[in-house]
């Protein structure tokens, strides 16, 4: 995909205003601007679906449902979306209209857990939460084979992560799983993460390093449980990848597609050249629609296989 001249311009605006984020008042302020940004999309979510709240241990769920679904609940294709934030960020709005339009252009019932957050909830809490909302729908009577994984920048290290988590557990696992600019390397061992630093439009090493410190606290970056990508990729449901070609996150998304090749998994990968981070998630972006396609395009792909 070329990149648009919005695309270009967007990237422009973003090397003005980016700051490094090192400490809790910075973080504070973040989350609050972010709130204001995420309040431009109430309501969006709600043209397209219908939407209603489960309750699990430790955290709410947001079921969307398409206007027009007629499947019985519990039944038909459903999207299982776990958000980005670098594990400490939420824009609840922003994402159910996100998950809304991908719900609607594949007919599918979304599901997107409110996942608790560090640092008042550092790891494995995020991961915990996700993995419970995947067995609170395999407990619905939702058949694996119609479930997809989707997740954004640490929301596909949690699409890793709770793979893992079903796999070892024994669970069935979804008939896809696409990640959209991933985290998952908390060792920051990828080249793109020096390579693209002062290229990355969006984010600082810094930033990751002060993100990583409030997210894993004594955990080591070495274990798998809390860098998903050193995890045996062994088993998976084919994976879609994708990244910027200047994001620091991008060798996350390269080398996790070649583990999964090399595991035997089937393996699309799309690298954006010259996109910002997470470009599906700039809905005011003519790319956008063009790379969320693609996820659906892939999602439809492999819920027909699995028929």
């Amino acid at each position: 995909m070329k990149q648009s001249i919005r695309s270009r311009l967007f990237n422009f605006f973003l090397m003005l205003i980016r700051r490094p984020i090192w400490n809790q008042a910075q973080l504070h302020a973040l989350r609050k601007r972010l709130a204001g940004l995420d309040k431009r999309a109430e309501g969006r979510a709600e043209k397209l679906c219908l939407i209603s709240v489960k309750a699990i241990n430790h955290c709410d769920v947001d079921v969307l449902k398409p206007l027009d679904h007629v499947e019985a609940a519990g039944q038909g294709r459903h999207i299982l979306f776990f958000h980005g934030g670098a594990y400490c960020l939420r824009s609840p709005h922003t994402y159910r209209a996100m998950l809304a339009g991908l719900c609607v252009n594949v007919g599918a019932v979304g599901i997107l857990p409110d996942y608790r957050l560090a640092p008042e909830h550092p790891h494995p809490a995020g991961i915990d939460d996700c993995f419970e909302s995947y067995r609170m729908l395999l407990e619905m009577g939702v058949a694996a084979k119609d479930i997809a994984f989707c997740g954004d920048s640490a929301g596909g290290g949690l699409v890793m992560s709770v793979l893992a988590m079903a796999r070892d557990a024994g669970l069935p696992l979804p008939a896809s799983a696409s990640l959209l600019s991933p985290a998952g390397d908390w060792g920051l061992t990828g080249a793109s993460f020096y390579e693209n630093e002062g290229r990355d439009p969006l984010f600082r090493l810094c930033s990751f390093l002060f993100f990583r410190s409030l997210y894993i606290g004594n955990y080591q970056t070495s274990d798998p449980a809390v860098s998903p990508l050193l995890s045996s990729f062994a088993g998976y449901p084919p994976m879609y990848f994708s990244a910027s070609s200047t994001e620091l996150l991008r060798d996350v998304a390269t080398e996790g597609a070649a583990k999964a090749r090399a595991a035997g998994i089937e393996v699309e990968m799309d690298l954006w050249p010259g996109h910002c981070h997470d470009v599906q998630l700039m809905s005011f972006l003519p790319d956008s629609r063009i790379a969320l396609n693609k996820v659906c395009d892939f999602m439809n792909k492999h819920w027909t296989a699995s028929r």
